[in-house]
């Protein structure tokens, strides 16, 4: 459960501009505030199941825009080869460590 929450919210991070208001406001209140749908229901005077609708349409959304743009997968691989130098050139200063620094930095260039 814990990682579908951090798999949204990196979502909404990236997305949210192209979501309603409304499917905006109900991500944060579920996800990052931890609000039960009744408690979001009660807040924006509406039905239990219309939180729940908008909350799954706008998962469904958040979803299909990361299938098309890909820009929370590239940012994932971005930090992940980011950590890969770090570590090779605050842990070795060896010729080869930084061939392999340089060469991953040259590979994160040509991939944004």
């Amino acid at each position: 459960m814990l990682e579908k929450i951090d798999h949204v919210i990196m979502l909404k991070d990236f997305y949210a501009p192209l979501l309603t208001e409304k499917q905006q406001q109900v991500i944060n209140l579920y996800y990052e505030n931890d609000w039960s749908l009744s408690e979001i229901a009660d807040s924006m005077k509406i039905t239990r199941q219309a939180v729940y609708d908008i909350l799954k349409r706008a998962e469904t959304a958040l979803d299909d825009y990361e299938n098309r743009l890909g820009l929370v997968e590239k940012f994932l691989f971005t930090r992940k080869q980011l950590n890969q130098v770090y570590k090779l050139l605050s842990s070795e200063t060896d010729k080869a460590a930084i061939d392999a620094a340089v060469s991953i930095l040259r590979e994160i260039s040509e991939t944004v």
